[in-house]
């Protein structure tokens, strides 16, 4: 496990730098001078045979040379060299390995050839490698620095503190450690993953968790390399209430691009990693900014209770941006009530005003006690979530200001967050002793905010629960013949449907002529007939739909006209038969339901309204399985469309109950075989009123092809 093999590497006793220099301006030479620099307490084996010592310390022509145990090396050679360099690290039974050089697959297909060959050779001896093309590694905690990155060059430490951070781009991950230091946020570990030819972004978020110091986790990633690993990391990061923060990059089709050159990552589907931050609690962000500003908030660790919030402002404008974001970002900015009201009324002059926001004046320039007493009471108010307060005050009054809501914050355990807004002349002793006390201050009204909606969004998030594990449904073991094909039609999705207690329209499928009248034999007219083919999915473009049949002579029409539009539309097409269904009498909401196997995360649910709407509104709803029924509701629940369930202009509402029903039928369907599936399409599906459940009108399934002979064989 990442997290044993992990701590050895970050907590060295011993480090070897092959290829060491001693001009510590190089890339080969910062490396020592900054272990010397921190008074790394282990020993220093610098390796080169240049030299027979580097400041005072004895350096050696091979790593085979050195005396005593060796637990890391630092090897900063070309990749034409790492294969006898790595052959010699295996003989001297070295296990962690921190590999500075570039020109592997980043490069191309030659420089992937020497990468995973390296790889393969520390795998198979149980070596573990961070990197290529990594700038180093910081264990903050007991000050060693592992690398050239020019962070690490500090001259006055680092400040310690509970922030893991890492980063597949050394530039910025270490740009983004320091300036977090500016802002007197604390780390544990800062670790630039590089190439990734073993140890990942993933990896290490896996060891940092499971290490006692470190309770909020940041991340740069380039591309997800193991998408069921993030949801375990996520997972565990809910059942330890340790926030997870990502900046993933490669959205854009230049910026995949750009990815596939700088580290070799395959970037994956952006939608639906967003759908995984979401459904776990992955807090995303869009740039250093942000995640800088998300740390501040998170690492204090104080939670909401809920989304109500109460702002308090000297400037009536600022209050009113933040009435204008909150509504943006799900907020509740609600009026103040009862005692807590009355009190501020007697505490804020009269021309102020005691709503919410609450504008206490420019007044207390001259009253320091308003800020602060206005304070006291919103902190002893059950009704207040959340306080932000707002000030443009600086010099001595806008520091006893800040100090002043410093001490309160330290005995409350309620989040108070604080925008100072001024030039840093003006206002910045105030915002310094803020940071001293680790309250989160930013210095505008925007950077709050957001800052506010990602703490509340994630205290929900730890308030809820995941879905657990589904018990596997007995559901879809069709005979054996049923899988001669890739591609279920509409008439073996049914059965399933069936098979899953989903309600699908009576129905009989005549594969000639001949049988259509003894198949119908039975069916309630009017009757809807459709082409089965796996080579025509779209049915309705081929002509190969046909509604409104009224008798048996109508519908041995309709199979002639089908089967002779199938036949134009795509030549040689296999068509199995013509389905004929009973039409549904009952009007009801036509819904979607569709499944999506991503390459990263697997199989997702999807849902959203049916019919043309699909296509042209695109209002959907996304989960990676397995989905519960709460998932299920919420998912309905977040739709646009969600309205017309409701019922609207007098239509009775709908039956959403059963509708969410199927949706975690299908899921544990989807679930149970374990990303067999390559995709579902079932739409529409009618949802009728309130207690009359619903019916699936169409379906068609995907199987992937190369996993036919394991399906078959397990039914």
């Amino acid at each position: 496990m990442p997290t044993e093999t992990l701590k050895e590497f970050f907590h060295p006793e011993s480090i070897a730098i092959i290829g060491a220099s001693a001009d510590f301006t190089t890339i080969s030479g910062k490396p020592m001078k900054n272990l010397l620099r921190n008074d790394y307490k282990g020993s220093i084996y610098p390796v080169n045979p240049r030299y027979d010592e580097i400041e005072g310390v004895k350096c050696y022509d091979s790593i085979l040379d050195i005396p005593g145990q060796v637990d890391l090396a630092m090897i900063a050679v070309s990749a034409a060299r790492l294969i006898s360099i790595l052959e010699q690290c295996i003989e001297k039974n070295v296990q962690n390995i921190l590999l500075f050089s570039s020109g592997f697959a980043e490069i191309g297909e030659s420089g992937r050839k020497i990468q995973d060959e390296v790889a393969k050779m520390a795998q198979e001896n149980n070596v573990r490698i961070i990197g290529p093309n990594s700038v180093g590694c910081l264990n903050v905690k007991d000050s060693i620095p592992m690398g050239f990155a020019t962070s690490l060059e500090a001259e006055n430490g680092f400040k310690t503190g509970n922030i893991g951070l890492v980063s597949q781009s050394g530039a910025l991950g270490f740009s983004v450690f320091g300036l977090a230091q500016e802002e007197d946020l604390g780390f544990t570990y800062v670790v630039n993953t590089g190439n990734e030819m073993d140890v990942t972004t993933i990896d290490t978020m896996e060891f940092m968790l499971e290490d006692e110091d470190t309770t909020v986790i940041a991340a740069y990633m380039e591309g997800v390399p193991n998408g069921q690993q993030l949801i375990n990391v996520a997972k565990r990061a809910k059942e330890l209430q340790k926030p997870l923060i990502i900046l993933k990059t490669g959205k854009s089709e230049i910026g995949k691009e750009a990815v596939s050159s700088h580290t070799a990552s395959l970037a994956g589907s952006e939608e639906m990693f967003q759908v995984i931050a979401k459904q776990y609690g992955i807090i995303t962000v869009k740039d250093i900014d942000e995640m800088i500003d998300v740390m501040k908030i998170v690492s204090r660790r104080k939670w909401a209770n809920g989304k109500k919030l109460v702002t308090v402002s000297n400037s009536g404008a600022a209050g009113i941006a933040m009435a204008d974001l909150s509504e943006e970002f799900g907020l509740l900015l609600e009026p103040l009530k009862g005692e807590t009201k009355e009190k501020i009324e007697g505490t804020i002059p009269s021309y102020g005003s005691a709503l919410n926001p609450i504008d206490i004046t420019a007044q207390a320039l001259k009253e320091q006690h308003i800020f602060t007493d206005t304070l006291e009471t919103l902190v002893k108010d059950d009704n207040t979530d959340i306080i932000i307060i707002q000030t443009t005050f600086g010099g001595a009054l806008g520091e006893q200001i800040c100090r002043k809501v410093a001490e309160i914050d330290k005995r409350e355990a309620k989040p108070i967050i604080v925008t100072v807004t001024g030039t840093e002349e003006l206002t910045g002793k105030g915002r310094q002793v803020l940071r001293e006390y680790g309250v989160p201050v930013y210095k505008t009204t925007y950077d709050t905010m957001v800052a506010v909606k990602h703490l509340s969004n994630l205290s929900d998030f730890y308030k809820t629960e995941l879905a657990a594990e589904r018990p596997a449904v007995n559901a879809g073991k069709a005979e054996k013949e049923e899988y001669k094909s890739g591609v279920w039609t509409e008439e073996k999705s049914k059965r399933l449907l069936k098979q899953l207690s989903i309600k699908v329209p009576e129905s009989a499928v005549a594969e000639s002529l001949g049988e259509v009248e003894q198949q119908i034999d039975g069916l309630a007219f009017p009757l809807v007939a459709k082409i089965i083919s796996p080579d025509i999915l779209h049915k309705t473009d081929a002509g190969g739909v046909k509604l409104h049949i009224q008798n048996a002579a109508e519908a041995k029409q309709a199979f002639n006209e089908i089967l002779e539009a199938g036949k134009k539309y795509k030549e040689g097409a296999q068509i199995e038969g013509v389905l004929f269904e009973e039409m549904l009498s009952e009007k009801g909401v036509e819904m979607f339901i569709g499944v999506k196997k991503d390459p990263q995360f697997g199989s997702f649910l999807v849902c959203g309204l049916g019919g043309i709407f699909i296509e042209v509104l695109k209002d959907i709803s996304i989960r990676h399985v397995p989905v519960d029924k709460a998932g299920a509701k919420s998912m309905v629940e977040e739709l646009k469309g969600y309205a017309m369930l409701q019922g609207t202009r007098g239509s009775k509402k709908a039956d959403i109950d059963a509708f969410a029903d199927a949706l975690v039928k299908i899921s544990d369907f989807v679930h149970q075989h374990n990303g067999d599936l390559k995709e579902m399409d079932i739409n529409p599906v009618a949802v009728l009123e309130e207690g009359q459940g619903i019916v699936a009108l169409d379906g068609l399934l995907v199987w992937n092809e190369t996993e036919q002979a394991d399906l078959i064989a397990n039914q």
